[in-house]
């Protein structure tokens, strides 16, 4: 979900950081995601405290853990599907306390849970170990009636329709000068490229919109969002045509009812 910086990271960006092209004022919209962090490490660190502290009533809080916490090499990062529940429980009702409305957003697959047969595309949601993750987090949303954007599912559902080459370029899979930052290409199967932020931003607003969810009126119509990839310069800098750009295709790809139409139009 995290901010990356387009100078130095490019293209890779995180989609709590693409939801800022869907806010009526992007300047409501406050980050406060990190890379790097589980639920029981953002604790210990003291940034959940901060986000506490900050709340006020009327704020929504979409929280989101799970890659990090299944990393058992990580002692600092690691804790048990049971742990995670506990932690992320803890998380509501500190939320709760200060009049701030909690919303879960599981999440998005490791890419290396995607397989083809016969040309057809699988995705495998639990790959990289976040499965039961991703099931305490739908689990403890229903025992606390925390509304749950499951872009975990979502994914498993959406994206064979556009077919594993097309979803691989939604994360950071560079192929050898695809990119002038990775000549001999990047091998980044968790994270996504600008494509895929918005792709999963995207679709965590239409989740949001499909359970007629109140902090929906914080975001725009969706016919007033354009996607316009990362400027090799970064934002501010002049979008040229340059062979690093998306073309109109793959940008297209990256909005879901696009991929509704291409699935009709073949059948």
């Amino acid at each position: 979900m995290c901010n990356y910086s387009p100078e130095k990271q490019y293209p890779q960006q995180g989609w709590g950081q693409a939801l800022a092209l869907f806010m009526k004022d992007p300047d409501q919209l406050h980050n406060w995601a990190i890379g790097g962090r589980s639920a029981k490490s953002y604790k210990a660190e003291g940034r959940w405290q901060k986000i506490v502290d900050a709340l006020k009533p009327g704020d929504f809080v979409i929280i989101a853990f799970g890659h990090n916490d299944a990393n058992k090499a990580k002692v600092e990062r690691y804790s048990t599907p049971e742990d995670y529940k506990e932690l992320m429980r803890g998380f509501v009702l500190d939320a709760r306390a200060k009049k701030a409305t909690p919303i879960f957003a599981t999440s998005i697959p490791h890419s290396g849970g995607f397989s083809e047969q016969d040309g057809v595309m699988h995705v495998r949601g639990s790959a990289a170990g976040i499965g039961p993750y991703v099931a305490k987090t739908v689990e403890l949303g229903a025992e606390l009636k925390v509304p749950v954007l499951d872009l975990n599912k979502f994914a498993e559902e959406k994206l064979p329709k556009l077919g594993l080459e097309k979803s691989y370029a939604l994360y950071m899979r560079i192929k050898p000068d695809e990119y002038k930052r990775f000549p001999q290409g990047n091998g980044d199967g968790c994270h996504t490229r600008d494509t895929g932020a918005y792709f999963f931003a995207r679709a965590a607003v239409k989740l949001a919109r499909d359970q007629k969810l109140p902090v929906c009126k914080l975001f725009k119509p969706q016919s007033e969002v354009k996607f316009v990839p990362i400027p090799w310069g970064g934002p501010g800098g002049e979008a040229k045509p340059l062979k690093d750009d998306f073309t109109a295709d793959e940008i297209s790809y990256a909005n879901e009812e696009a991929a509704d139409k291409e699935s009709s139009r073949r059948k």
